[in-house]
């Protein structure tokens, strides 16, 4: 057995020799190898899911290593200077360990839309990311590199051409190193990332980096589109000269729901009790604009339908823009992270303002996030505060829910509505079976049908006053676990179909029949594709405001409305 006073000298050549004075390309090189091994699991997993792939998974890796190796070196090399570089490095660190833990327990892409996401996440959604595995991943990747790097000194080369040239060379060579690379393993490569393009998202940080610096320079090289209105020519239709009562819609704009788990749709769990009982309209081939709410929720309020909001050079306003201008009432109430800019030029109203009453207390947690129920909270008074002459033409209100929001799911259901157990009770997804991943996102829907079944009655409850419908549809939707894929936010080319696939509910209440709809017709158009592109449209006809805008072809319900 070696003595206390061996281990203990043997303990501070140890030390001394880690912590000698290093070169910053010696920091770079040990840097890379270091995240090339530790950093990279989510691609080393998912390797045996390659589609068309049937070689040596050993061989393939074998190829891809040097490729990886030489890809972080790039990056590790544009920071081996001698001076003010450790924090640099230290946030290398820091980036690659989280992005490591989010693209391994959720299956996430660390590409430039997941970081405009992570950018508009406000406090309550992004606490319930934290957990006991991402700070052991940080501690393991980061913090004990990080604690090397920081005691470690930093020799310079002499004179500065010498550390100009050395940091050079070392450029140099991972750029070899990714040539070598590629042109030893083309052949075998080139396919292998043909039939997955999620390949070229997963080397880590090489990805995250170069998406951080997409989104922080894309304000400087693109400059602010031109704004261009969408409101004139809008006005109130024939209906609202005629009508004994002005018309009510409440839109609500649901997160995260996915139609495949809506038992209204087919699904074989009764996810859908109450709304099963009111008489909705269901349409079961319905996707989104997009796979995040930054880019699904403008997309949906938009005229110019998926292709022409993504390829449009010039910003317009939107269908809450319109419906103001055609002089209508209109109110945006946020139980979420915010409209992302659709609700900037109407009335807002947000769900935290109530934590503190009674309904506040009964519905929201201590850290402010509130269950959907808080957007019926106070909803007349809020209502009361709006123009009168508005109120008096109509009104339109959107409800834009926590919905499903994860990956903290066992956060959106009540006790009474948990009907599927045992339940993943934690944000780290995949340390739970799916099929508890299931169970509790099934209760989140189970809450929803909940919560839009107490608006379908809420608005029955307003009919002495309006005629009054309710109209909802979701963002996006989410995976939960299928090929080791969780939540939302995949690029839209190589997102899963549960990511796009959402729900599209209607109840007509007395305003279908104001706006002369059949609904027996409707019914048989409940299996036809719709889509975000017909919101604008479907909105427009059902409030009778027309406008300019208006296409008639994407009004879902045009084909069931008798003439006036």
């Amino acid at each position: 057995m070696p003595s206390a006073l061996a281990i203990s000298a043997l303990t501070s050549r140890l030390s001394k020799h880690l912590l000698q004075p290093r070169t910053p390309q010696f920091v770079a090189l040990c840097l890379a190898l270091w995240l090339t091994l530790t950093a990279n699991w989510a691609l080393w997993l998912r390797l045996p899911t390659l589609d068309g792939y049937h070689g040596s998974l050993a061989l393939l890796a074998l190829r891809t290593l040097p490729l990886i190796l030489g890809a972080i070196l790039l990056i590790t090399s544009l920071f081996a200077w001698p001076r003010w570089m450790k924090p640099f490095w230290i946030a290398l660190l820091l980036i690659s360990a989280s992005s490591q833990y989010f693209m391994v327990s959720y299956g996430t892409i660390m590409d430039q839309g997941m970081i405009h996401n992570i950018l508009q996440t406000d406090v309550r959604e992004s606490s319930d990311l934290f957990n006991p595995k991402l700070l052991a991943e940080l501690l393991l990747i980061a913090i004990l590199p990080a604690i090397w790097l920081w005691k470690t000194p930093i020799r310079g080369t002499g004179q500065a051409w010498r550390n100009v040239l050395r940091t050079l060379l070392l450029l140099a060579g991972a750029v070899a190193l990714v040539a070598a690379s590629v042109g030893v393993s083309y052949k075998e490569l080139a396919p292998v990332v043909r039939n997955n393009l999620w390949l070229r998202f997963m080397i880590n940080p090489v990805n995250p980096v170069l998406s951080a610096v997409g989104v922080l320079l894309d304000p400087v090289l693109n400059k602010p589109r031109p704004f261009v209105s969408i409101t004139g020519g809008a006005a109130l239709g024939s209906s609202y000269a005629t009508a004994q009562k002005p018309p009510l819609l409440v839109l609500v704009v649901g997160e995260t729901a996915r139609a495949k788990n809506f038992s209204l749709n087919g699904y074989e769990r009764d996810t859908n009790p109450e709304l099963a009982r009111q008489e909705v309209l269901s349409w079961r081939n319905a996707h989104s604009c997009g796979t995040s709410t930054r880019e699904s929720v403008p997309c949906m309020f938009s005229n110019l339908g998926r292709e022409g909001f993504y390829g449009s050079k010039v910003e317009h306003d939107n269908l809450l823009d319109v419906l103001q201008a055609a002089g209508l009432a209109v109110l945006w109430v946020d139980n979420q992270a915010g409209c992302k800019g659709v609700c900037k030029r109407v009335p807002f109203a947000d769900t935290a303002d109530s934590v503190n009453s009674p309904a506040g207390k009964a519905l929201c947690a201590a850290d402010g996030e509130c269950l959907d129920g808080m957007l019926l909270s106070g909803l007349e008074e809020r209502i009361a505060k709006l123009d009168p002459a508005r109120r008096a033409k109509g009104l339109v209100l959107v409800m834009h829910q926590m919905g499903s929001h994860g990956p903290a799911y066992y956060k959106r259901s009540t006790p009474d509505l948990k009907a599927f157990k045992p339940e993943c009770e934690t944000n780290a997804l995949s340390s739970c079976p799916q099929q508890n991943v299931v169970n509790v996102y099934d209760n989140s829907i189970r809450y929803t049908d909940h919560f839009l079944s107490q608006t379908i009655d809420w608005l029955k409850a307003q009919q002495s006053q309006y005629e009054t419908g309710m109209f909802y549809m979701s963002d996006h939707g989410e995976s939960l676990g299928e090929m080791g894929i969780y939540l939302h936010g995949m690029p839209y080319a190589m997102a899963p179909e549960d990511q796009k696939h959402v729900p599209m509910i209607a109840w007509l209440g007395t305003l279908g029949a104001r706006t002369h709809l059949d609904q027996s017709c409707l019914n048989k158009t409940l299996d036809q594709p719709v889509s975000h592109d017909n919101l604008f449209h479907t909105v427009l006809g059902l409030m009778n405001v027309t406008s300019p805008t208006y296409k008639q072809p994407l009004d879902a319900l045009a084909s069931c409305r008798a003439a006036s």
